[in-house]
This record gives C-alpha cells, sequence and structure tokens, in this order.
C-alpha cells in the first residue's frame, strides 16, 4: 500500500508540474499582446502580427508618421521588448485619405 500511495504522489506531483508549466507558458502570449495594446497610440492600426525565431514582426497602419513613431518609441519603452526595429514606413491614399503603413519588428524578452 505504501508503494501505491508513493506512485500516486509522483503522479500527482508530475501533473502538478505539467499543469503549472502550462500556466507559465499560456501567460507569455497574453502578456506580449497586452504590452502591444498598452503601446498602440490612438491612430495606429495593426494589420498583421507574425512570430518566427522569438522575433515577432507588426505590420500596420497610421493616420500620421508622429503617431507611427509615438508607437515605436512606446515598445521601446516596455521592460519585455528589446531591439525594437522600424524597419518600412510609405505613404499612401486609401479612400481618400493619406495614411502611414508601416513594418517594423521586435523580440519580446518572454520568448
Amino acid at each position: 500500500e505504501v508503494k501505491n500511495v508513493e506512485e500516486e504522489r509522483k503522479k500527482v506531483t508530475e501533473k502538478i508540474g505539467i499543469i503549472e508549466q502550462l500556466k507559465k507558458n499560456q501567460q507569455g502570449p497574453v502578456r506580449l499582446l497586452d504590452e502591444i495594446s498598452r503601446a498602440l497610440p490612438n491612430g495606429v492600426d495593426i494589420t498583421s502580427l507574425a512570430e518566427a525565431g522569438g522575433v515577432i514582426n507588426l505590420a500596420g497602419e497610421g493616420f500620421t508618421n508622429e503617431d507611427v513613431v509615438r508607437f515605436v518609441d512606446n515598445l521601446k519603452a516596455s521592460p519585455y521588448l528589446s531591439e525594437v526595429y522600424l524597419s518600412e514606413t510609405s505613404q499612401a491614399q486609401v479612400e481618400g485619405y493619406e495614411i502611414y503603413r508601416y513594418k517594423l519588428q521586435f523580440k519580446y524578452k518572454g520568448l
């Protein structure tokens, strides 16, 4: 009986460890999206978000170039993000409005 109890205790401990790891892994994407959301100023939208090899790539549009720069500065100020790099901005005409399209990348320290 003691052996069975020890085996059951070991199984329960392993299951608790797996659950804790899953919770920890879940926090990363939630924290990342929260940081991006907090950094996003009015007038800036995100059209795509992708992660590859620990690098996050974002693309989107802003009403002004200053709004895009403010977004980049806000991302740089986050303690969870590093190596924020604005790789491209371009002006475009959409439905009679001038907008600024951007592409940027950064690393998330939680990945």
